[in-house]
């Protein structure tokens, strides 16, 4: 029997207010320390206490509603056409391209010097940044491509889309998930629309492993942009590699993505009846959203 009302008992508002004490710890510590350790390794440092303080607060919340894991993060589909998934994973890397691309040309429209000003980045470290720099970037690697997927596909499309889903519905909870995950990146709309792809393969699937799977591959591919960026001796991300943003590649790669996710989504989208996957039952073996 599904117990709709598990999640009730998860108060997101408590969550926040664990972050915020946590970033106010982390201040103090940073003041602290700040002649012992270098900002590479705070920063690597940071990301790994962060990840840490949600997986425990999930574990914890998870432990008072005696959570099912088993249908909580479900099995990996029989049949599945991975194909279709790697497709919409491409889709959407290559919309955040797109985006960046036209902020930048927007940018140098507002301001024709302003690109040759902002400062070069890059994911990687180097021994100019910390002497630590070959372990910072693996542990880095490692809290980019695997603990994060894992950690926030759990946090968003696990958590919080079910105990918004139980407050306003699953259209809603859908939308508002996706909503506070992208303001959570730097890249708004692109970190939007891919929280709202990967909501529609963990209801569709009725799993986290493929969503999961599906957010590893994205973050990869940034880090394997970043090392073909590097290969060009250039030590910034693919997105601002160009000087010259150019309009017209913009457009195509927002059309062409754009029209791949919307098609994804027109044909996906969560039909009144639907259920996330821990509310949802079984008919006859089969999903309660692909029953009726």
């Amino acid at each position: 029997m599904v117990n709709e009302s598990s999640f009730e008992a998860v108060k997101i508002r408590y969550l926040v207010l664990w972050i915020v004490l946590f970033f106010v710890v982390m201040i103090g510590l940073l003041v602290a320390t700040h002649t012992l350790l270098n900002g590479a390794e705070w920063s690597v440092g940071f990301g790994l206490l962060f990840y840490g303080l949600i997986s425990y607060w999930m574990l914890r919340n998870f432990r008072e509603i005696n959570l099912d894991y088993s249908k909580f993060i479900g099995h990996i589909p029989r049949d599945y056409n991975w194909f279709s998934l790697l497709t919409i994973v491409f889709a959407v890397i290559i919309f955040s391209l797109g985006m960046g691309e036209l902020s930048r040309y927007i940018l140098s429209v507002l301001d024709p010097g302003i690109l040759a000003e902002l400062p070069s980045t890059s994911l990687f470290y180097t021994p100019q940044d910390t002497p630590l720099a070959p372990f910072m970037n693996f542990l880095d690697f490692l809290t980019g491509v695997i603990a994060a997927p894992i950690v926030e596909e759990f946090l968003f499309r696990g958590v919080i889309l079910h105990r918004f889903t139980f407050k306003w519905g699953l259209k809603k909870a859908v939308i508002a998930s996706s909503l506070i995950f992208g303001l959570l990146h730097s890249d708004f709309i692109g970190a939007f629309i891919f929280a709202l792809v990967m909501c529609i393969l963990y209801i569709k699937t009725a799993t986290l492993l493929v969503p999961i799977l599906a957010h590893m591959i994205n973050n990869m591919l940034a880090y394997g942009t970043q090392i073909l960026s590097n290969i060009n001796q250039q030590n910034t991300a693919y997105v601002s590699a160009s000087p010259h943003p150019n309009i017209g590649v913009a457009a195509l790669l927002l059309f062409v993505a754009g029209v791949i996710i919307f098609y994804f989504l027109y044909k996906n989208w969560p039909k009144i009846y639907w259920n996330p996957p821990y509310f949802q039952r079984y008919y006859q073996g089969v999903q309660e959203n692909h029953y009726y």
